[in-house]
């Protein structure tokens, strides 16, 4: 009797300390169930914002690409129209060089025909310059000649042998024969004076 007692006891006091456990390890799956749905309510909610941070970086990455086209495509509008202005402009470079060029030929040899037309036209003043010069020097040395015939420093023996030299020889021949001064004047080439005065001392 006492021990189906005994065994009662325990076996009450077992189902006792069972009924504690079993309460404790219900109670500890309630709270990892409760911990674990909130855990999974706020990886829920992560994964939510990451789905909309993809989306919106998505969004983000076609307007993007979409930004990049557009001005890709307006970056061709205006180097084509940059090529297009640039392909005008040496043309009309080149056009202007062209006719600067023919200008310049043209300017150059109107130079160089003028300065050819200046050449010879001062070529022939040095050269009638140069006749003017000798004439000079010619009736230069006449009107010494005659000059020294009036001198009255000059002895007559002097004035005769100028009188006596071969112009003057053949001037006195020709007055002698009666031939006009004027005359003698042109085919000799001496001086009316110097004519005159040969024929004043004939």
């Amino acid at each position: 009797m006492n021990s189906i007692a005994i065994v009662l006891c325990i076996g009450f006091i077992f189902l006792i300390i069972q009924s504690i456990f079993i309460t404790f390890c219900l109670r500890w799956l309630a709270s990892g169930k409760r911990k674990r749905d909130k855990e999974f309510a706020i990886l829920d909610a992560e994964r939510g914002q990451l789905i909309e941070m993809q989306s919106a970086l998505a969004r983000e990455v076609q307007d993007a690409k979409k930004l990049a086209n557009e001005t890709l495509n307006k970056l061709r509008i205006i180097g084509s129209e940059a090529h297009a202005e640039w392909e005008d402009v040496t043309k009309k470079i080149n056009s202007v060089l062209l006719e600067v060029d023919k200008h310049s030929g043209m300017i150059l040899e109107d130079n160089l025909s003028k300065l050819a037309m200046r050449s010879m036209s001062l070529e022939k003043i040095m050269k009638d310059a140069s006749q003017i010069n000798e004439k000079i020097l010619e009736n230069t040395r006449k009107a010494q000649k005659i000059l020294k015939l009036f001198d009255t420093n000059v002895p007559n023996e002097e004035i005769f042998k100028e009188i006596q030299s071969d112009k003057y020889l053949e001037a006195k021949k020709l007055l002698s024969d009666g031939i006009d001064a004027s005359a003698v004047v042109k085919k000799l080439g001496l001086s009316m004076s110097e004519v005159l005065l040969l024929s004043a001392y004939r």
